[in-house]
């Protein structure tokens, strides 16, 4: 049996039995209990964390941009004392993008692992502005600038080895809702992690009627500009057409957006702190068409944005915002295409073949490098890919 024991803040709401970053791992813990892989959580440095084949350390326990250089260094001297009398540390950087990272904790840890790395990872031995290759362009071809910036450690090659995949938003608990969903949410989960088999999701038929054309409702309150600035775009666009089927409104309550997302044709998802969006899976959740900014820089696990199969991408300055969006709108075909197949791919992650590819996928880590999971990730061509 191999033991994990994991590092990490605790569960941030009361419905979470785990903090939300390890859904995958609590809902197939059957799964991964037959492969011989348990799980251990703990929320403060214990004399037990060590005791283990395997520490799992969270970015988000240690929150290392955020640290003063006292801190930040008192971290860094922690993991390095822990390296000493752990068998393998694995860091998961749980953290937006594909450009913020931390490689100064590389030198004392076995794997870094991040929900989705870029495809050319030569590419972080450069500095983008505001620590993302979107964020970079719109910089540099538009002129978008921050009050403020953060600057990462660029990739040395000794490290470069040691870089993998854990797996992209759409493996979390997106299914959302009032509490009384959530509580229902929990009891089946509870069973689930006893009886597995094809993970509980009320999914809306692509078919059904959709009287509405767009659901555009997205934060565009952030202290940075760059990244804001798809948002803000799209909003003061969306106001331009004032066109009451497109439901863009700030204020909607939450039961209100749940109703709107099964109503609607399509769902626009724009980058923000990050590239892939709990909106994407949701909209696949609700059967409609995504509309997304052009995501192939990345790669991930599971494969889940394949342009013009289960999203249409749009450019990163949202040039084609409305021709792509009319196109969609005038193409019921190409639309219900779209919703279809994201649909079902997101479906097939959530069935008993696709959650016990996961893990194996976590599995491999174990024993391999990471250069399987990059290739793996890197492969669409089929569902067979998530389950070979």
């Amino acid at each position: 049996m191999t033991r994990v024991h994991i590092l990490d803040l605790p569960p941030s709401h009361h419905f979470l039995p785990v903090p939300s970053d390890w859904y995958p791992l609590y809902i197939n813990q059957r799964y991964f209990h037959d492969f011989g892989i348990t799980f251990r959580f703990f929320s403060a440095p214990d004399p037990c964390l060590n005791n283990c084949d395997v520490v799992f350390l969270s970015s988000r326990y240690f929150a290392l941009q955020t640290k003063s250089t006292t801190e930040h260094a008192h971290h860094l001297s922690y993991i390095a004392s822990l390296k000493t009398s752990t068998n393998k540390i694995f860091w998961f950087d749980f953290r937006d993008s594909t450009g913020n990272t931390q490689f100064e904790v590389l030198p004392y840890v076995d794997l870094y692992l991040k929900k989705q790395l870029l495809h050319d990872l030569s590419l972080y031995t450069n500095s983008f502005y505001g620590n993302r290759i979107y964020t970079d362009y719109l910089h540099r071809t538009h002129g978008v600038s921050d009050d403020y910036t953060q600057d990462c450690m660029p990739l040395l090659p000794q490290f470069h080895s040691k870089l993998g995949i854990s797996w992209n938003p759409g493996l979390l608990d997106f299914r959302g809702g009032l509490n009384r969903h959530l509580l229902m949410q929990q009891i089946i989960d509870r069973w689930e992690t006893r009886f597995p088999g094809n993970h509980h999701i009320d999914w809306q038929n692509p078919r059904t009627n959709r009287p509405y054309n767009m659901l555009a409702r997205f934060n565009t309150n952030y202290q940075r500009r760059t990244i804001s600035w798809q948002r803000c775009y799209a909003q003061q666009f969306f106001n331009a057409l004032n066109d009451p089927l497109i439901i863009s409104r700030p204020d909607l309550t939450l039961s209100e957006e749940l109703s709107y997302r099964r109503q609607v044709k399509i769902v626009l998802s724009l980058f923000g702190w990050g590239e892939i969006c709990s909106r994407d899976f949701q909209a696949w959740i609700a059967g409609a068409a995504l509309i997304a900014p052009d995501s192939s820089h990345l790669i991930t696990y599971p494969v889940t944005h394949i342009p013009h199969q289960t999203y249409l991408p749009i450019k990163w300055d949202l040039s084609d915002l409305s021709s792509v969006y009319q196109r969609l709108l005038d193409d019921s075909s190409l639309r219900l295409s779209l919703a279809q197949a994201g649909q079902a791919r997101y479906r097939f992650i959530w069935s008993e073949k696709g959650r016990q590819s996961f893990v194996r996928h976590i599995a491999d880590l174990f024993s391999n490098s990471p250069s399987p999971a990059l290739s793996s990730s890197s492969s669409a061509s089929s569902f067979a890919s998530l389950s070979s």
